[in-house]
């Protein structure tokens, strides 16, 4: 605990220590989470809570504890636990072989580490030395008594000490002393002990990564699994046993020797999970109350720049915490949302220390967690894996990018943007609400397939496991591990996805890495993008993409705002932004605000190489009182009511382009090839879009000009009429749905 004598920040999570130690949780648990999420800072501060004997004396130990949020949630258990275990940790990461040969010698520092402490008391016993245990309160008569099991102890204790050329032979031995001096303790203070293991899943993982064969790989595996059986199966003088790590080893190395241990993940314990609770749910990472904590605590107190009167901290504050939402959130463990990797925070929290107003501060582009670890080992894929690699990451790229984009406009973050100051209560109510989802339900085989493959198959059903670091893996197995290393991350029971912008630009960088090896586009994009249809001019592929994603959407009802339905436009055309395209929302043009403006940047207009278009579109919604109340609605007499209705309001949207936003609307596409004037009208999760097309002309004198282009094809009218008067066929639906007609060549597309 040396933060006390550092007079460091500390970010409480000792109420923690309540869950992870209570019988519901288990007898022994593991904890798999990404790295750098504060595992060992939180082991350590149970240790220090737990343990008989500290690092710090325990009444200096007891002052700082009782300061905690632990005592004042759970005074009794407090009482109870506090310095009452003998408390063993075990630390695999530092101690971590990378062949068979190290093994012994490595297993048998990790022991006499972790026996340090104890064999001091021990030998103080078998000494006399009684300044050495007397504040202990031992019984002298338990003491004589376990004299002879103490010596035996501090020979075997010896023999490994003597032994520093370890052998194979001498892996009995070292495998013995933990379950022996566990045995010793009770003996001597009359409880069980509490074993602790960090990073248990190194040497399993540095055995797949490291060994080569498979025969000494498969014995480096063992060897950690039999030693943890003995202290962790069927032994009565263990009180609790708690494994924490990164990957989860079931089945790929962890024998079943082991099947007493209840491992939770991320998502355990998330709603409609198997898992009823997660211990760790509030042991790891930072929630939003501790980034608006350090934010305070570092700007009130550490910032070199607070005499500057002229700041509006409140601002200040507000902007810094919706930094870290957007670039650093998107975590989350069971049912605690907005989690936070603490590294990515305090990195991001001291670099502040060299800007000079906030007008200086950079929240993008950032890679402070990723640079923590590497990817490498994952870029070896099975070539005919490479096309599943592709579609799983389109589809994870699509789902953050119209994510990002919907929760600036819907939400607790969307909220706080416009906002000039923030406070505890804001702080509570945005961290009371989930970050909302995009709505729509377009990919969910997709998604269904990535949260299986995450979060319910077993480890044993990727055998090509055993390939890491040396043979090629194929994506599922890919996925896997992108999940557990913290790359992705639950987002519902049912879901998984990017967590935040940091990660986002490591995946990207990565998948391009891989598609170079085996020759595909490294534009991770370009499948949704053709999907969407829209980059090249497709409007009649763009509206049956458009209208799969709104048919999927959930609750649009009779009463949705027009506001919603451009929202979801909006964040459903994002995907084409990363071709270049640049979305705005009411944007001032003319004689008003177009709804939606879609056009290439400059660079890509003015680059030549493919035809560029330039769309604007108006939006409305149907408000008419046909459905209103109905339980019929969906009639057909209904729906061609309703039909009729948004025919007119899409062509009346249209018109307004024409007489709002026209001119300046063609002067601003004067570098397009083609201009698109789109109208589109909803109606629950249907709708009707009037598009038309015209092409760019220059005259001799430079002038621009924009001819119009009939679409052809389809259920033809000359001129613009009526829907009565296309005696359209209500039933007589193509394209999923969808029917297409021509309008004096305008494209009308109706889904009602």
């Amino acid at each position: 605990m040396n933060f006390i004598q550092d007079k460091a920040l500390l970010v409480d999570k000792s109420a923690a220590i309540f869950d992870v130690m209570g019988l519901d949780s288990g007898k022994v648990i593991s904890g798999i989470y990404p790295r750098r999420m504060g595992k060992t800072t939180f082991l350590q501060t149970l240790a220090n809570f737990l343990d008989i004997i500290g690092e710090i004396p325990k009444d200096q130990r007891e002052i700082q504890f009782r300061r905690t949020a632990l005592f004042d949630l759970h005074p009794e258990f407090f009482d109870e636990n506090f310095a009452k275990y003998p408390v063993i940790m075990l630390d695999f990461k530092t101690e971590c072989p990378k062949s068979f040969d190290e093994v012994p010698s490595r297993l048998r520092d990790c022991v006499l580490t972790a026996a340090y402490k104890y064999s001091k008391l021990l030998r103080n016993i078998w000494n006399d030395v009684k300044n050495g245990y007397a504040h202990l309160g031992l019984d002298n008569n338990v003491i004589q008594q376990e004299r002879t099991d103490i010596k035996m102890l501090i020979d075997d204790l010896d023999y490994v000490v003597a032994n520093r050329d370890t052998k194979p032979s001498h892996l009995s031995a070292i495998a013995s002393i933990i379950p022996t001096l566990m045995k010793v303790l009770y003996n001597l203070f009359g409880k069980r002990s509490v074993l602790i293991v960090d990073e248990y899943d190194a040497p399993f993982t540095s055995a797949l990564c490291y060994i080569k064969d498979a025969a000494e790989k498969v014995e480096v595996q063992q060897t950690y699994s039999e030693f943890l059986c003995r202290s962790l199966k069927n032994n009565s003088y263990l009180q609790k046993g708690i494994l924490v790590g990164v990957f989860d080893v079931r089945g790929i190395g962890l024998g079943s020797g082991l099947n007493n241990v209840e491992s939770y993940l991320a998502h355990s314990g998330l709603s409609g999970t198997q898992s009823a609770m997660n211990p760790f749910q509030s042991a790891f990472g930072f929630t939003i109350h501790d980034v608006w904590g350090i934010i305070n605590e570092y700007i009130d107190t550490q910032w070199s720049h607070r005499p500057d009167t002229a700041i509006d901290f409140g601002r200040f504050k507000n902007d810094l915490l919706v930094g870290c939402i957007r670039h650093f959130d998107g975590y989350r463990i069971g049912n605690v949302h907005h989690v936070f990797n603490p590294y990515a925070i305090l990195r991001f929290i001291h670099g502040l220390s060299s800007i000079e107003s906030p007008s200086d501060v950079v929240y993008s582009g950032h890679s402070y967690w990723v640079q923590t670890g590497s990817m490498r080992v994952l870029e070896t894929i099975n070539a005919s894996s490479a096309a599943d690699l592709s579609r799983y990451c389109s589809h994870l790229t699509s789902l953050f990018l119209r994510q990002s984009s919907y929760q600036q406009s819907v939400g607790p973050l969307a909220e706080r943007i416009a906002l000039d100051s923030i406070d505890d209560a804001a702080v509570d109510a945005i961290g009371s609400q989930e970050q909302p989802r995009f709505p729509s339900d377009m990919d969910k085989d997709i998604r269904k397939e990535l949260a299986d493959i995450c979060m319910v198959r077993s480890g044993d059903s990727f055998p090509d496991m055993q390939n890491l670091g040396w043979g090629p893996l194929q994506a599922q197995t890919i996925m896997r591990l992108l999940y557990q290393a913290g790359y992705l991350a639950p987002i519902g029971k049912d879901c998984v996805g990017i967590p935040n912008a940091e990660v986002y630009e490591a995946l990207e960088q990565f998948y391009k890495r891989i598609a170079e090896q085996h020759r595909i586009s490294t534009d991770v994009l370009e499948p949704i993008q053709e999907e969407m249809g829209i980059c090249n001019g497709n409007i009649q592929r763009f509206a049956r993409s458009f209208h799969s994603c709104l048919i999927n959407t959930p609750n649009l009802g009779e009463a949705t705002l027009e506001k919603t339905y451009q929202t979801i436009l909006s964040c459903y055309l994002f995907p084409v932004t990363r071709a270049g395209y640049s979305i705005q929302s009411e944007a001032v043009t003319g004689n008003g605000r177009a709804d939606i403006l879609l056009f290439p940047t400059h660079s890509r207009a003015r680059a030549g190489s493919t035809p560029t278009s330039y769309y604007v579109i108006e939006l409305k919604r149907y408000c008419g009182a046909i459905t209103r109340g109905n339980a019929a609605r969906m009639a057909p007499e209904n729906r061609r009511a309703v039909a009729g209705t948004i025919y007119t309001q899409a062509m009346q949207a249209q018109a307004q382009i024409y007489e709002r936003y026209y001119p300046t609307i063609a002067d601003k596409a004067r570098d397009c090839d083609h201009l698109y004037v789109i109208g589109i009208s909803f109606w629950m999760n249907r709708f009707c879009m009037a598009v038309t097309k015209r092409r760019r002309t220059e005259g001799a004198d430079g002038t621009i000009g924009w001819v119009k282009c009939p679409y052809e094809g389809g259920i033809f009218a000359e001129r613009a009429v009526s829907y009565e008067q296309l005696g359209d066929d209500l039933e007589n639906t193509e394209n999923g749905g969808l029917r297409e007609m021509i309008v004096d060549g305008s494209l009308v597309v109706m889904t009602v």
